[in-house]
């Protein structure tokens, strides 16, 4: 699939607007560095907007030249189109469940769900899904100290953390 330029282009300025709206509403830090939260989102922010705006108008220049969308091939395949809704239902189920049912649960459902629609491989996609969500889980929650969603686990976050 092709989006024309003038459309995209407009798509990534908002997107650059709200990661500037979300960054300025970062905590401020307290000993006058300066550098807080919403820095780095901050300058992504700005490079969104201003990479955007160019493509905007790279794209009002070519307007003339091509449509504004063009479906590939790929939009008739069956196989295709399920992978997409694969991904796109598991995010949202992660969205909609993982304060419910917490990041382990819910990621791994997520992953596995896509790994088993890209691979057809049930017992490869468990293994990598329960791999990959402890060894996230490790690393954000347990080294880098974010905070993740326990869900129905909080019983037992005591003896599923090794800090």
């Amino acid at each position: 699939m092709k989006v024309s330029d003038v459309i995209l282009g407009p798509i990534v300025v908002a997107i650059g607007i709200v990661t500037l709206v979300a960054a300025s509403m970062q905590p401020k830090p307290f000993f006058g560095s300066g550098y807080g939260g919403g820095f780095f989102p901050s300058i992504i922010g700005i490079g969104l907007f201003g990479l955007g705006a160019m493509l905007t108008l790279a794209g009002w220049s070519k307007r003339n030249e091509a449509p504004l969308l063009v479906f590939g091939d790929w939009i008739r395949s069956g196989r295709h189109i399920a992978n997409a809704a694969a991904v796109i239902g598991a995010l949202l189920f992660y969205i909609l469940t993982s304060d419910a049912l917490g990041f382990v649960i819910s990621g791994f459902v997520s992953l596995f769900v896509v790994l088993v629609q890209f691979s057809r491989a049930p017992l490869i996609s468990l293994v990598i899904a329960i791999v990959t969500i402890l060894l996230v889980k490790t690393v954000f929650q347990d080294i880098l100290l974010v905070p993740l969603p326990w869900g129905i686990l909080e019983p037992y976050s005591g003896s599923l953390t090794w800090r």
